[in-house]
């Protein structure tokens, strides 16, 4: 089957999952072979966990600069403990690397981790590379599960836009992550969104995503691999009373990409035979 057709199908199958939603959902992709959608991509939501992603690129541009920034090692007491997802609360130790604690912030989304990070790296700074990286989307005003905070009406942002050109700067490029941080989104521990109808079956595309989710929020962004094809995605939903319709769109958005690459690249090995 020609590009062309693939990618006017997709398009199709994606704009019917989106469109009885209306504003309570926002999705970006984009594909390395040319493919891309968007709906409502430049309308911020609240960003749950998503908010991890430019603290992990601020983090890693930082580490160019400094190349012992990621060993060194930040110590911390009970009273920094938050809740919320994540393990610090219940491990003993309280001084960690900063590559370890960028690693559970992603990987189990430890929230603890995230606000330690936000210090050792500065909100003040943190606003300001995102600024002037023209994440135009993108707000970060206050660490997780700062309850203070969020009475003042301080919070955090991010659009679709925003999350999906962060995940492209990840994995394409010059800047892109070290495989061993990359590894962290493919093997983080919340994967029933974008890949939860194929996760645990042994398919052969591979998906690196990180979730967010708040009250009546849940959002993913993934970048998905197969061969030589690969494609970001983000989709955030946000005032969906059903969870589980949420959940559901996200997750056949993921089978969706996920055939569209496998049948690209058939596709493509056909025209070569």
């Amino acid at each position: 089957m020609p590009l062309v057709v693939l990618n006017d199908q997709l398009h199709k199958d994606l704009m019917k999952i989106v469109r009885p939603y209306d504003d309570q959902i926002s999705i970006a992709a984009k594909g390395s072979d040319g493919f891309s959608f968007t709906y409502q991509a430049e309308v911020p939501m609240l960003s749950a966990s998503l908010i991890k992603l430019p603290i992990l690129l601020y983090a890693f541009k930082k580490s160019e600069q400094n190349k012992r920034l990621l060993d060194q090692l930040v110590r911390f007491d009970d009273q920094q403990i938050v809740g919320g997802s994540g393990v610090l609360q219940v491990l003993s130790s309280r001084e960690w690397k900063v590559s370890d604690l960028l690693a559970l912030m992603i990987n189990v989304s430890d929230n603890t981790a995230t606000n330690l990070m936000i210090d050792f790296l500065g909100l003040s700074n943190l606003k300001k590379w995102v600024k002037d990286q023209g994440f135009l989307e993108t707000k970060i005003e206050r660490k997780l599960m700062d309850e203070a905070a969020q009475k003042e009406g301080r919070t955090n942002w991010i659009s679709a836009r925003d999350a999906n050109k962060m995940i492209q700067q990840l994995f394409i490029g010059s800047g892109a992550l070290p495989k061993e941080a990359q590894s962290w989104l493919l093997k983080q521990q919340f994967r029933y969104k974008l890949p939860g109808l194929f996760d645990e079956k042994d398919q052969p595309v591979a998906v690196y995503n990180k979730t967010g989710e708040m009250e009546a929020i849940d959002h993913d962004a993934g970048f998905f691999v197969y061969k030589q094809h690969s494609m970001a995605v983000t989709v955030m939903t946000s005032g969906l009373e059903n969870r589980q319709e949420a959940l559901s769109a996200i997750q056949i958005i993921g089978l969706r990409v996920q055939n569209y690459l496998i049948n690209v690249a058939q596709a493509q090995a056909g025209s070569l035979e």
